[in-house]
Order: structure tokens, then C-alpha cells, then sequence
């Protein structure tokens, strides 16, 4: 039996959900975040690229230490319930202790190169990419050792990959490996990708991605960085395909969200792929939008909006709908992340729609974000109670690790 965390809300999700604050305008996201892309101009491909690495090189002023991950792990990857310690980055439980706070061989975390440093080509150690608070995530210490430089990829008949307790028992199933190959569960699978694309796209000399310039690092941090050194597939065109597919089965959530904004206070840039999920498939994605898409559909009998708010619309009623139907407290955890992250991929107005189809669309909105308050809060209630009794039955137990996120 594990401890559950509490949904963690960002302020201005928390005041849109829990306290009803919303209509046509849908608290969109921090103004210093669209401010960020204002040098942004390109529609996709090779130009939106270049652009976004020269972006995140010439912002990225100030280059973290591999001990400010460590100093700053607890700020960059805060507990989801509150408690002292960091989320996990693959089960996404609370972990108390980082390695040398205590003597233990397990159930502590530790600092983990999502791109490990052997797949860089000597590109890093620990420090430029190798010390970036973008890339590096906290990771048990078992976990980490036993993913230890595979790549990333889908793994057929793998064996399970867990974290352990301090006293070494399986504590939460982390994913699955096979012949050097390591995939992520589904609700580590988007972050993964995210962070790889940011690494790819900053870490690659600028002649290699389209861009102009490496900024003001050191240039030993840039070089040939293959997208294949990282993930296993049978081309550069198939490892794309894999990311692009993570992207979109697993939605930015809220650990991305918060981590991006700290981090960007220390280093001066930013994710794009967690700001701009987007970007994702309008640089690799084989898809070509349509460049003058008809803004006002129909809306006798049953209204359909544009293309893209359409998809966001039914992403965020399937996300609701699916946590409506979810049984166990970690099911549900995930269903309402992936439901926060359709909620903001949702327009911030249908403005430009007709009267009457802009009515249609609110109240649809209103009608399942009421829906996703509802869910939060029987969730929010049987997390208390399941963690009642939970410190009940251990008081007076001694443990380095609070274990979060475990199904029951």
C-alpha cells in the first residue's frame, strides 16, 4: 500500500478548475512565456528549427553546475504531495533522499542524464549538456543504474525496470529494457521525448539544425549530435516518428510545467517543446496545415470548430470522459495531468467564430471543466483518506522513502 500524491496545480490552473474563474478567456500561459517566442517567426520545418536553437543558446546566459541539479532539485522537481523530498522522473514517486544523505544502496536518487553521457559522442560529462537543469531529472538510484546508457525505443518482450526502497524491495515499476534498449512507462514517454528534442536542438552546432549561432557557450559544448545515438530505431526519419508519437501519447503536465518555469529563472531559457508541444510536428511531422483554414464552421446541428481547436475540444472531452472512468487512484492521477494539459491546449477565446457557435463552444467548455472540478476533488478526497489510513498503519514505522503514484 503506497501513499498517493495530491494533484499539484499551478496558480492559474488551480483558480480556473477549483474555483470556477473561467469563460471565454482560459488563463492562458505566463505572459514572460509568450514573450520568450516573440522571436519566433517561421511556420515549421528546417526554419522553425533554427530558429528555436538559436532562441534557447542566446537566452541560455547563465549555464547550471552538475551540483546545482542536485541544490536545485527540490525546486526544479518539487514532491507532488507536498512532503520533503523530489518526484521521481520515471515512476514519478517521492523520494525522500538524495544518495549521500544516507547510507543506503537504494531507495535514494540521484542526478540522471536522460541522454546519457555515453551516447553523446564525448559531447558532455557533467557539465554544458551534461549540467543542463533542462535535461538532467532526478532518477532513483537502482532505476538509474539499471537503465545506465540504453537508448530509448519500444522494447517487445523487455524485462520490468523498478525503483526500490531503502531496504531494496520493488517499489514502483519504472519501465521495461531489452538488448540496450529502454522505454519509458506511457506517462514518462512525452517528458522523455521533450527533454531529448530540447537537448538535440540546443546541443547540435548551429550548421547542424539550421540556426545562426551556439550563443555565448562554451563551444566545446557543441557538435554532431545524431538523433540515433539516443534512440533506437532504424533511421533518423524513424527516430523522429517515435518522438513525435511520445509527444503526443503523453501531454506536457503539470511536473513539466513548473520545472520549465524554474529553470528558466536560473538559466534564462526555456523548453520550447513543453511551452509549444506543437513545435514537435510542425518541424518533423509529416502533416501540411492548411494555410487558410475556414475559421467559421457550421453550427446547424451540430457545430464543428476549425481543425486545430477541434482536435484540442475533443482531447480535452476524452481526457475528462477517461478519467470519469478511471478506478484506481494512480489511473486517475494520470487521467487528470493528461486532462490539465488538454485544458491548456485549448484556445484562449472563440472569438473569431460566429455568435452562436462561440455560445456552443463556451458551454461545452464550462460543461466538462466543471466535469474535470468534480473529478479533482473526489480525487483530492480519497487521497486524503487513503493517506489516513496509510499513516495510521505505518506510525511509528521508520523509512527513508515516501513512495508516490503506486496504483492500488
Amino acid at each position: 500500500m503506497h501513499k498517493i500524491p495530491k494533484i499539484l496545480l499551478s496558480a492559474a490552473l488551480s483558480a480556473a478548475v477549483l474555483l470556477g474563474g473561467f469563460g471565454l478567456s482560459y488563463g492562458g500561459k505566463a505572459q514572460a512565456a509568450e514573450d520568450y517566442y516573440v522571436p519566433i517567426t517561421a511556420e515549421g520545418g528546417d526554419e522553425l528549427l533554427g530558429q528555436l536553437h538559436d532562441l534557447i543558446t542566446t537566452t541560455h546566459t547563465r549555464y547550471s553546475s552538475y551540483e546545482n541539479c542536485r541544490d536545485y532539485a527540490k525546486t526544479t522537481d518539487p514532491a507532488l504531495n507536498g512532503e520533503d523530498g523530489i518526484v521521481e522522473f520515471y515512476t514519478h514517486e517521492t523520494i525522500r533522499y538524495y544518495i549521500n544523505d544516507i547510507s543506503a544502496s537504494s531507495g535514494t536518487w540521484n542526478r540522471e542524464h536522460v541522454w546519457p553521457k555515453s551516447l553523446s559522442g564525448g559531447k558532455w560529462g557533467t557539465d554544458g549538456a551534461g549540467a543542463d537543469m533542462h535535461h538532467i531529472r532526478p532518477s532513483e538510484q537502482k532505476m538509474n543504474s539499471s537503465r545506465g546508457n540504453d537508448k530509448f525505443g519500444e522494447v517487445a518482450s523487455g524485462s520490468p525496470v523498478y525503483s526500490k526502497t531503502t531496504s531494496g524491495a520493488n517499489s514502483q515499476l519504472g519501465g521495461y529494457h531489452a538488448g540496450g534498449v529502454f522505454e519509458p512507462l506511457d506517462f514518462a514517454k512525452g517528458d522523455a521525448a521533450r527533454i531529448v528534442l530540447y537537448v538535440y536542438t540546443h546541443y547540435n552546432t548551429y550548421a547542424n539544425v539550421h540556426g545562426t549561432t551556439n550563443g555565448g557557450g562554451n563551444s566545446s559544448y557543441f557538435g554532431n549530435l545524431p538523433i540515433t545515438n539516443i534512440i533506437s530505431a532504424s533511421s533518423q526519419e524513424a527516430a523522429f516518428a517515435l518522438l513525435l508519437e511520445w509527444n503526443e501519447l503523453d501531454p506536457v503536465d503539470e511536473i513539466e510545467t513548473l520545472r520549465n518555469e524554474e529553470v528558466f529563472k536560473f538559466q534564462h531559457n526555456r523548453n520550447p517543446f513543453i511551452d509549444h508541444p506543437e513545435y514537435v510536428r510542425m518541424i518533423w511531422g509529416s502533416e501540411t496545415p492548411d494555410p487558410d483554414p475556414d475559421p467559421t464552421p457550421d453550427p446547424d446541428p451540430d457545430p464543428t470548430p476549425d481543425p486545430d481547436t477541434g482536435k484540442a475540444l475533443a482531447a480535452f472531452k476524452e481526457a475528462v470522459e477517461a478519467l470519469e472512468d478511471a478506478e484506481t487512484l494512480q489511473e486517475r492521477f494520470a487521467c487528470i495531468n493528461a486532462a490539465y494539459s488538454a485544458y491548456r491546449a485549448l484556445p484562449e477565446s472563440f472569438e473569431e467564430t460566429e455568435n452562436d457557435v462561440e455560445d456552443y463552444f463556451a458551454k461545452l467548455v464550462e460543461e466538462y471543466v466543471a466535469r474535470l472540478r468534480e473529478a479533482v476533488e473526489a480525487y483530492n478526497a480519497d487521497v486524503a483518506a487513503h493517506n489516513g489510513d496509510l499513516a495510521a498503519a505505518e506510525a511509528g514505522a521508520v523509512g527513508g522513502v515516501v513512495k508516490g503514484g503506486g496504483a492500488i
